[in-house]
């Protein structure tokens, strides 16, 4: 049994395929929890002129009065339609500690320039609701 370190080159490989497996992660968790459910969204808006009901009133014209039972409600809506991007955003924000080198963040985000807040930017932008 050998005590050898492993090559430069299969740490790499192992840390470029575990990006690689937090962005594919990422990108089919953000298709089935925002892209496609907005996207059939928009037909429904499209068609109708309406994106459904208010989840603070309903299909009343009004809001409930305000209170402890109103808050309960909204929360337990709210949490029921948000549920999955909650449980995406605790899978990717562990996957990328565990699987992209923090090294590799930090050359990417740390800068102050504008470079590194574009870039910052433009990767937050599929995640927006």
């Amino acid at each position: 049994m050998s005590s050898q370190a492993p090559s430069l080159g299969a740490d790499r490989s192992r840390l470029v395929g575990g990006t690689a497996i937090f962005l594919v992660t990422l990108a089919a968790g953000l298709l089935y929890v925002k892209w496609l459910p907005y996207y059939n969204k928009s037909f429904i808006a499209l068609s109708h002129h309406s994106i459904g009901a208010s989840i603070v009133s309903g299909k009343s014209a009004i809001p409930p009065a305000a209170g402890l039972m109103a808050a309960w409600q909204y929360a337990l809506t709210y949490y029921s339609l948000i549920w999955q991007a909650l449980a995406l955003a605790l899978i990717a924000g562990a996957s990328i500690q565990v699987l992209v080198p923090r090294r590799w963040i930090h050359r990417i985000f740390s800068g102050k320039d504008f470079r590194s807040v574009a870039i910052a930017g433009t990767l937050s932008l599929g995640g927006m609701m």
